[in-house]
C-alpha cells in the first residue's frame, strides 16, 4: 500500500501525525497536575458461600455480567483517513458505509419500473407471460379469420349458383308467357259428368232437372281463375248455358302445398228449370224457380283419383284442369219453393215443397 501512496496522501498523513503529537504535548502537563488516587482498600472476601453471615463486601453468588461494547457503538478515532478506492488517476473519494433508501423512495422506484437487483427473474417471467397472452390472442384472431374465410368460400359459390338458377328460371318463365298463366291462375275447362240427381225438395219430380238430363252425360264448365294473394283467388264463369253465371267469386285454397291441396268456392243463385212435361194436360207449369240454391265447387290441384302429381307451373289457355273436380247444386226443402208459372207467366200453386233435398252432383271423369 505504501508504493501506492501519492504525494498528497503523504502530506495528509504527516499533517495528521503532527496534530496528534501536539495534542499529546498539551495533555501531558494536565496529566501531571491531576492528584493521584489513594491506595486501594483491601476487603475481606468470603469464599465460602455456605456461611450464614452475609458479608456486604462479598461477591454475589451469581457472577456479575459486564456489558460488552458493540463494535458499531465504539468511538471512532477523532481523525479518520479517507479511503481511496484505487491508485488510479481518479481522485474520487467513496464512502465505505451503505445507507438504505427510505421506504417511500423504494415504493416510488418500484411504481416507476426501476428494476431491483433481484428483479431479473421476475421480469423474465413477466415477459414469458406477456408472450403467452400475445400468442393466445393471435391464435384466437387466426381461428376467427379462418372461420370467416371458410364461410365465405362456401356461401359465395352457393349464392352465385342460386342467383344464376333464379335468373334461368325467370328467363324460362318469361319464355312461357306466350303459353299461358302461372298455375292455378288462368282460363280452364273443367270436364265433368252428371253423377247424381235428387228431387226431394219438390212435389213434382219433373220440375227439378240437371243439365244434361241423364246421369253419366258429360258436362263442361268454362271458368277463369285469378290470383289475388298467396291464399286467395277469384273465379268467373263463361259460356255454359247449363251452369250458373257469376263473376269474381272469392276462392280459398286449402291444405296448401299438400297432396290434398284444393280450391273451394260457393255461392247462392236462383235456379230456373223448365219441366220436361211442361205444357202437357197434366202439368200447367211452364217454368219453376228455386231461390237461394247453393252452388259449390272443389278443385284439386295435386290429386287425380288416387294419383298424386306435381302441379304444372304454366298452362295454355282453356287447357283441361289436371285435378279432380266436384260440383254440387243443392236446395233443402223450403216452404214456398219452388215458384212455378204457367205459359201466361202467372203463378200457379200446382207444385208445392217436398220433404227432402234437391241435388245435382257432378264429378270429373
Amino acid at each position: 500500500m505504501e508504493g501506492c501512496q501519492t504525494t498528497e496522501d503523504r502530506i495528509l498523513v504527516n499533517s495528521v501525525a503532527a496534530g496528534l503529537r501536539e495534542s499529546a504535548d498539551k495533555l501531558s502537563p494536565m496529566a501531571a497536575s491531576i492528584p493521584t488516587a489513594p491506595p486501594p482498600v483491601k476487603l475481606h472476601v468470603v469464599t465460602d458461600f455456605r456461611q450464614k453471615v452475609y458479608n456486604p463486601g462479598a461477591i454475589p453468588r451469581i457472577p456479575l455480567r459486564i456489558p460488552r461494547k458493540h463494535s458499531q457503538r465504539s468511538m471512532s478515532s477523532p481523525f479518520q483517513l479517507p479511503y481511496r478506492a484505487s491508485c488510479g488517476s481518479s481522485s474520487t473519494i467513496t464512502s465505505t458505509g451503505y445507507m438504505s433508501s427510505p421506504y417511500w423512495i423504494r415504493e416510488k422506484e418500484r411504481s416507476q419500473g426501476y428494476a431491483s437487483p433481484d428483479s431479473g427473474e421476475l421480469n423474465e417471467k413477466q415477459w414469458f407471460s406477456q408472450r403467452k397472452r400475445s400468442r393466445r390472442f393471435l391464435l384466437t384472431v387466426g381461428a376467427i379469420t379462418f372461420v370467416i374465410l371458410v364461410t365465405l368460400a362456401i356461401a359465395l359459390p352457393l349464392g352465385l349458383r342460386d342467383k344464376v338458377s333464379t335468373q334461368g328460371r325467370q328467363t324460362e318463365d318469361g319464355d312461357d308467357d306466350s303459353i299461358g298463366a302461372l298455375f292455378p291462375s288462368g282460363s280452364f275447362l273443367f270436364k265433368t259428368s252428371l253423377q247424381k240427381i235428387e228431387a226431394g225438395c219438390t212435389s213434382r219430380n219433373t220440375t227439378w232437372t240437371c243439365g244434361p238430363m241423364q246421369p253419366g252425360d258429360a258436362s263442361v264448365f268454362y271458368w277463369d281463375i285469378m290470383q289475388l294473394n298467396r291464399y286467395t283467388y277469384t273465379i268467373t264463369s263463361t259460356g255454359n248455358p247449363f251452369a250458373p253465371d257469376f263473376r269474381n267469386v272469392s276462392m280459398k285454397i286449402r291444405d296448401y302445398n299438400k297432396p290434398t291441396e284444393r280450391l273451394e268456392f260457393s255461392l247462392s243463385m236462383n235456379k230456373t228449370v223448365i219441366p220436361s212435361d211442361a205444357g202437357s194436360p197434366t202439368n200447367r207449369a211452364a217454368k219453376c224457380t228455386y231461390v237461394d240454391t247453393t252452388f259449390q265447387a272443389t278443385l284439386y290441384t295435386r290429386k287425380r283419383g288416387s294419383t298424386i302429381f306435381d302441379r304444372p307451373r304454366r298452362h295454355a289457355n282453356y287447357s283441361t284442369w289436371p285435378g279432380d273436380v266436384h260440383i254440387i247444386q243443392s236446395l233443402p226443402s223450403t216452404v214456398g219453393q219452388p215458384m212455378c208459372r204457367d205459359a201466361s207467366n202467372n203463378l200457379i200453386a200446382d207444385v208445392a215443397a217436398g220433404i227432402g233435398t234437391c241435388q245435382c252432383q257432378y264429378g270429373s271423369d
